[in-house]
């Protein structure tokens, strides 16, 4: 008996009235089933979700929303942090120099220590001679910018 009370409540009509309170006229008279409502409630849920989804991507609404990032924003992290890792990659070198030369200075420097010693004969001498200029082109440029210098000052 409880199945056929519930089938007769979703099928009893209910009839819903707006009356203007001024002229006491019916505005509306709508006769409603439990149904009905269900599906009229359900319609306008679906319906506001899918005008709620049309809105956030078609708008730029979802740039305001967390988590969501454009593209650009994205590859400009990527290369930060790819910017990030090659500077503290740099720092670590540099910390990694400074302590070696902290190491020699204070004479506890334990690494493989360089050993090869010059031979003399092989050097070539115009290969030193190359490092330092010569010394007839020195004052050859010493003795023009002094004529030029003792030109300017005679006029």
């Amino acid at each position: 008996m409880p199945t056929t009370n519930r089938i007769k409540k979703q099928r009893s009509v209910y009839t819903l009235k707006i009356i203007d309170e001024n002229s006491m006229e019916e505005v509306v008279s709508v006769g409603l089933t439990r149904g009905r409502i269900y599906t009229f409630l359900s319609t306008l849920f679906v319906v506001s979700v899918i005008l709620t989804v049309l809105i956030l991507v078609v708008t730029p609404l979802k740039y305001y929303i967390p988590g969501y990032g454009s593209n650009k924003t994205h590859l400009q992290a990527i290369s930060l942090k790819k910017e990030i890792d090659s500077l503290q990659r740099l720092v670590a070198y540099q910390q990694d120099y400074t302590d070696n030369i902290k190491a020699i200075i204070n004479g506890n420097f334990k690494g493989v220590k360089d050993t090869t010693r010059l031979d003399m004969k092989k050097v070539n001498t115009e290969d030193m001679n190359s490092i330092l200029p010569n010394s007839n082109e020195i004052k050859k440029d010493a003795t023009a910018t002094l004529k030029k210098q003792a030109k300017e000052h005679g006029k």
